[in-house]
């Protein structure tokens, strides 16, 4: 059985498919329609909605997500609000009376969900007015073909301007007053059952291990921004899956010294912050991974795990010289993050383990680290070059030089010629022009929808120059 709290009423569900989202529980059974299925692949917003769990303070957090791709297991014992919940009463949320009165609906296939992330904003902003970054963010993955988004963003302008919800009561007080903190069950794991096949969703990494020493091939579902469109376009079943939403210690962020350890369910959302502090350009790349939505359900274990030569996170965790954990019911081992990819959707994970924790070493004084992304679209879109780079100077001479790419080869991939070029160089840009003719000896990319093979050796060249501009800036070298 899982529970949940759907627009303040607490329900327990016993009989569904493991693979169900949200979306498809929200449209065929919770009869929730505002909830749109446009893409099936979390690009769109159609079908956003609110996502509350307790932060460490006790409040409730809400964060907009794409219920097309999040499994509806991942809601045990957390909260979720469509805009059905949104009104008290005849009293609309404003964020759906700006809509309304700037005029910002004209189909209103897309409404839902733009006023969902409107909400998120809203509740999130602490009763300040969103700047034109926030706003812009917040929207960023939600469509809209017919109104245009001048009025919209003047709808969220404006969302201030009118009462607060429910008599300037607690957040979205409607609901907040069903909540029971204690209803969620707590303890032993939630396990569903459904024509033969099964979700578990252990509470912590014991019995997470022991749930993974029975059934050794189970998938693992930690985000779903990859996973979940396997359900929602390939229409995939899983005979066993087992969601990590709740296991808590794998959602932790902690630091010494030397570096810093992220647990293998932290979020992008969650992350960000950390890694504005300590790696200022990794934060940034993350501002252009997926929409505010993908951001709020993608994890960075995910993005490791998944074993995927175009994603955005390992070629900056090689840069930096990562080790990642690997955990079991026979014990925790630890790998060098380049060690950790074997080959083309290929990883290190033996059957019945898991990834634990991400290892990041710091930056010392000396090291400055320089991430580019070159898409089609700035922003939601799939790298068609990604480099990292972590450039270590003594005075005016590059000591070490550390540089990967995705998108180059069938895994995330250093660039040892490169590198190897660069390192006792003087720290100046003749240095970086002449490395990165050494580019072609790294990589033998393909050609497929995104980018020509030769592009993309032409875009690695340019971005190892640009890493020597970025550098020598850095370390203040004319």
């Amino acid at each position: 059985m899982i529970r949940f709290c759907l627009n303040g009423e607490w329900i327990e569900e016993t009989n569904f498919d493991p693979s169900w989202t949200i979306l498809a529980y929200m449209r065929t059974k919770a009869m929730q329609l505002s909830v749109k299925e446009g893409c099936a692949g979390g690009d769109c917003g159609a079908c956003s909605v609110l996502i509350g769990e307790a932060n460490s303070q006790g409040a409730v957090q809400y964060l907009a997500v794409n219920a097309c791709i999040a499994l509806l297991g991942s809601l045990d014992g957390k909260y979720i609000i469509t805009v059905e919940g949104l009104s008290d009463g005849e009293q609309l949320h404003p964020a759906q009376q700006a809509l309304v009165d700037h005029h910002g609906s004209q189909c209103g296939f897309c409404t839902p969900g733009i006023v969902t992330s409107l909400a998120a904003l809203y509740h999130n902003q602490g009763g300040n007015s969103p700047s034109d970054h926030d706003i812009h963010d917040a929207l960023s993955g939600n469509l809209c073909r017919c109104t245009g988004y001048r009025p919209i963003i003047e709808a969220a302008k404006a969302m201030n301007n009118y009462p607060a919800p429910h008599a300037g009561a607690p957040v979205l007080s409607n609901v907040v007053g069903h909540f029971d903190p204690s209803a969620p069950i707590e303890g032993g794991e939630a396990v569903v059952e459904h024509q033969g096949r099964k979700l578990f969703i252990p509470q912590d990494e014991q019995q997470l291990a022991s749930i993974l020493a029975q059934y050794p091939r189970a998938t693992i579902w930690a985000g779903g921004t990859d996973l979940g469109l396997e359900i929602s376009q390939q229409f995939k079943q899983f005979d066993v899956l087992v969601s990590l939403h709740k296991v808590a210690s794998l959602t932790e962020v902690s630091e010494n010294n030397e570096h810093v350890r992220f647990g293998a369910m932290v979020t992008y959302h969650q992350s960000h912050s950390v890694l504005q502090q300590h790696f200022p350009s990794f934060a940034q790349l993350l501002e252009r991974i997926g929409s505010r939505q993908i951001r709020n359900l993608g994890t960075l274990g995910g993005n490791v795990a998944n074993g995927s030569p175009i994603g955005d996170t390992p070629p900056v965790f090689f840069a930096l010289n990562a080790r990642v954990e690997i955990a079991s019911s026979r014990g925790v081992r630890e790998v060098a993050i380049e060690d950790f990819f074997k080959g083309y959707k290929q990883t290190d994970l033996q059957a019945g383990e898991y990834l634990k924790s991400i290892i990041v070493p710091k930056l010392t004084a000396q090291q400055s680290l320089h991430v580019f992304k070159v898409s089609k679209r700035k922003e939601d879109d799939i790298s068609a070059v990604l480099m990292a780079a972590r450039i270590e100077r003594d005075g005016n001479t590059i000591k070490e030089a550390r540089i990967a790419c995705g998108g180059m080869a069938a895994t995330p991939l250093r660039a040892r010629h490169t590198e190897a070029a660069l390192n006792g160089q003087p720290l100046q840009l003749a240095s970086f022009e002449k490395a990165c003719k050494q580019i072609k000896k790294d990589y033998s990319p393909i050609t497929d929808v995104r980018a020509s093979d030769a592009y993309r050796l032409t875009v690695a060249a340019n971005l190892v120059i640009k890493t020597g501009l970025a550098s020598c800036d850095k370390a203040g070298v004319k």
